[in-house]
């Protein structure tokens, strides 16, 4: 499904230091799911990552070097007829850190080929592309 895919997409997010005055546990990135099939992310080199859990809290994931956080993303929920929900997740100004130091996160967005078939309903290229107008990117 993914090799040969031109749509991988590997993303830098900085996240700038603060300067103390903001406010412990307010939103960096709001919760979300991630549109692609699977998304590995080497741990961050600063806290704040959280994903929700079935339950409904949120959960810290740890940032300890050499970690490798795999989310499931909206396309293989898709693929899976819910089988594999995808991942809900967030950033967060963490609790008890430094948080002066910026933080960077490296995603790596996996897309299947455009021509895979997911369901019934959407080959991945499709998926993709009413995801991204609902978006408003395109």
């Amino acid at each position: 499904m993914i090799e040969g895919s031109h749509k991988t997409l590997l993303r830098i997010l900085h996240y700038p230091g603060m300067t103390g005055e903001e406010e412990v546990g307010a939103i960096r990135a709001a919760a979300h799911e991630d549109i692609n099939l699977i998304t590995l992310l080497p741990a961050a080199n600063e806290p704040g990552l959280q994903v929700k859990g079935q339950d409904g809290e949120w959960i810290d994931v740890p940032c300890d070097f050499g970690n490798l956080i795999i989310n499931i993303g909206d396309m293989l929920q898709e693929a899976s007829g819910g089988y594999f929900p995808s991942t809900t997740h967030r950033v967060i100004n963490p609790v008890g850190t430094d948080m002066s130091k910026p933080r960077v996160s490296l995603p790596l967005f996996l897309h299947p080929k455009p021509e895979v078939v997911l369901s019934n309903r959407y080959t991945a290229d499709s998926y993709l592309m009413e995801r991204l107008r609902e978006l408003g990117v395109i």
